[in-house]
C-alpha cells in the first residue's frame, strides 16, 4: 500500500467551450497537414490469439510475451502468466512510442513538463473496447503536455501504436503558450474578438498560421470522459466540448453543446466543469455526459446522434466528491469517497438507471471509522466491476492503523449483501501501489479473464489473471 499524495494539483477548472474554424463547416474539422490515412474498410477485427510456439518468458513478476509471425501474442505464451497476482508486461510503457512520434514529425518536441507520458499521467483515463481487448489514450493538457495525439494499445499484440499523430509545435512558431496547453492562444484571441462565432480555445484554429490550423482538439485532462463507441466506431469525450474521432475516416469532429457560441457558454446554462464522465447509450443512441466529478453542480446532459439534439438529463445527487463510476448493464454505479465534509459517510453506492433516469442510494455494511477517513482535497478514487466475481473493487486512502498515515487501501463491495470489506489480495505481485490519478485505467477484460492496470505512462502495463 502507498501513502496518498497530499498536494493539490494546480489545474484550473476551465469551463468547456465551443468552437470551429473560419472556412470549416460547423461540427467538423479539417484533416492534419500530413493528411489522414485512408478510411478503414469494414468492422474492426475480433480479438484473436497468435498460433505460434514462442512462449516468451516469465522472470519474477515480469512477462515477456511470445508472438507469432504476424505479431500476435501466442495463446501458449499467455498460459505462462500466473494467476492471482499482478504481472508486468515487458515493453509496454506509452513512452515506447516517443521515438516513433519524433521520427514521423521532424522537429517535434512536446511542450510541457511530462512529455508523452503525461498523455496518461495528467489526470486522464482511457476509452476501452473490451470485446476486442484494446483501448485508447488522449490526454495531457495544462502544464503537463501539449501532446494531443491519440494512442491505441492492443492486448492482441501487447503493444502501443499511434492512432493519430499529435499536432506539431513546429507549426506554432511565434505563439506564446502560457502555463496551460489546454487551450490554443490564437483560437482564444479569435473567439474573444468574434463572440458570435463558434471558435474557441480548445481547438487548433489559427488565421495567421495555416499549418497550425488543423481543427484538432488541444491536449487536456480527459479524466473519465473518454469512451469508445462500437456502433459508430469512434472515440469520443465530453470534456469542455464534445469531440468525436472516427476510426473509419481518421478525422476529428466537434459539437458545440446546445449549439451555443463559445463566448456565451457557461456553467450556469450547461456544462460546468472539465472532470466528468462520458458514456455511450447504445439503446437510445446518445452520449451521456456527467460533469460532476469535480464537485460541480452542473446538470448532466446528452447528445442524440440520430437527430443531433441536445437534452438536459437528471441532476446528480448532492455532494459526491470525486466519485468513481462504472457501467453495469443498464445502470451507472458510482462509489463516492466516504467522508463527512461532503456527506458521503456512511459509504454507499449511488446508481442511476439509464432507461428511467432514477437514482438510488445503497448504504453499505462496513467497519470504517469516520475519524479515520481522509478529509483533504482528493480525486484519486478507484472503482471497477468484475463480472465473474460479481464484485466491485475499490481503493481509497484510509487511516486503518490510526497512525495518521492515510494509505490507499483496497476493498471489495458485494452488491448482493451490500458489504464493504478490505481486500489486500488485489495488491499481490508487481502491483506498484495505487496511483492517485489512475481514473478509469483499472478495468476487467473478459477476453483474458484478467484485470488490467495502466498505472503510469512510463511504466509497463500490469495484468492480474483471476484465480
Amino acid at each position: 500500500m502507498n501513502a496518498v499524495r497530499l498536494d493539490r494539483h494546480s489545474s484550473s477548472w476551465i469551463l468547456f467551450l465551443a468552437l470551429s474554424v473560419a472556412g470549416v463547416h460547423a461540427g467538423c474539422t479539417s484533416p492534419s497537414s500530413e493528411g489522414p490515412p485512408p478510411p478503414d474498410a469494414g468492422p474492426p477485427p475480433d480479438f484473436t490469439w497468435g498460433s505460434g510456439t514462442d512462449t516468451g518468458k516469465l522472470e519474477g513478476n515480469v512477462w515477456t510475451p511470445g508472438r507469432d509471425g504476424s505479431g500476435l501474442v501466442n495463446q501458449g505464451s499467455w498460459a505462462l502468466v500466473p494467476k492471482g497476482r499482478w504481472i508486468e508486461v515487458a515493453g509496454t510503457p506509452l513512452t515506447s512510442l516517443d521515438a516513433e512520434v519524433k521520427a514521423a514529425l521532424p522537429g517535434f518536441r512536446a511542450l510541457g513538463s511530462g512529455g508523452i507520458a503525461a498523455v496518461i499521467n495528467a489526470y486522464s483515463g482511457l476509452a476501452v473496447d473490451a470485446p476486442r481487448a484494446r483501448w485508447w489514450a488522449f490526454g495531457g493538457g495544462h502544464a503537463d503536455s501539449s501532446n494531443n495525439g491519440l494512442y491505441r494499445f492492443d492486448m492482441a499484440k501487447m503493444r502501443w501504436s499511434i492512432e493519430q499523430l499529435p499536432d506539431n509545435p513546429v507549426n506554432w512558431a511565434g505563439v506564446t503558450y502560457g502555463i496551460t496547453y489546454s487551450n490554443y492562444p490564437p483560437a482564444a484571441e479569435y473567439a474573444k474578438a468574434h463572440p458570435d462565432s463558434d471558435v474557441f480555445s480548445d481547438e487548433f484554429f489559427d488565421p495567421d498560421r495555416p499549418a497550425a490550423s488543423t481543427g484538432h482538439p488541444v491536449a487536456r485532462h480527459t479524466y473519465n470522459g473518454l469512451v469508445y463507441n462500437p456502433d459508430l466506431q469512434e472515440v469520443a469525450f465530453g470534456v469542455r466540448r464534445m469531440w468525436r474521432y472516427s476510426l473509419l475516416t481518421h478525422t476529428w469532429k466537434r459539437h458545440n453543446p446546445f449549439n451555443t457560441p463559445g463566448a456565451t457558454y457557461d456553467g450556469a446554462t450547461g456544462y460546468g466543469g472539465s472532470a466528468g464522465w462520458t458514456f455511450w447509450d447504445e439503446v437510445k443512441h446518445r452520449y451521456l455526459f456527467g460533469p460532476t466529478e469535480n464537485y460541480n453542480y452542473s446538470r448532466w446532459w446528452s447528445f442524440d446522434t440520430d437527430d443531433q439534439s441536445w437534452n438536459w438529463e437528471v441532476i446528480t445527487p448532492p455532494a459526491w466528491f470525486f466519485a468513481q463510476m462504472v457501467r453495469v448493464n443498464r445502470k451507472l454505479v458510482s462509489f463516492p469517497y466516504p467522508e463527512s465534509q461532503h456527506d458521503t459517510f456512511p459509504p454507499r453506492l449511488i446508481t442511476v438507471d439509464m432507461d428511467t433516469g432514477k437514482w438510488e442510494r445503497l448504504d453499505l455494511e462496513h467497519d470504517l471509522e469516520l475519524s479515520r477517513c481522509y478529509t483533504d482535497y482528493f480525486e484519486g478514487m478507484l472503482f471497477t466491476y468484475v463480472p465473474p466475481l460479481n464484485r466491485y473493487i475499490a481503493a481509497f486512502p484510509y487511516d486503518r492503523d490510526g497512525d495518521g498515515r492515510f494509505e490507499y487501501r483496497t476493498f471489495e463491495v458485494d452488491p448482493t449483501t451490500l458489504k464493504l470489506s478490505e481486500a489486500p489480495q488485489w495488491e499481490a505481485g508487481a502491483f506498484g501501489g495505487w496511483h492517485d490519478l489512475v481514473k478509469n485505467r483499472f478495468f476487467y477484460l473478459p477476453t483474458h479473464d484478467a484485470l488490467v492496470y495502466v498505472r503510469k505512462g512510463e511504466e509497463n502495463v500490469r495484468v492480474f489473471r483471476l484465480p
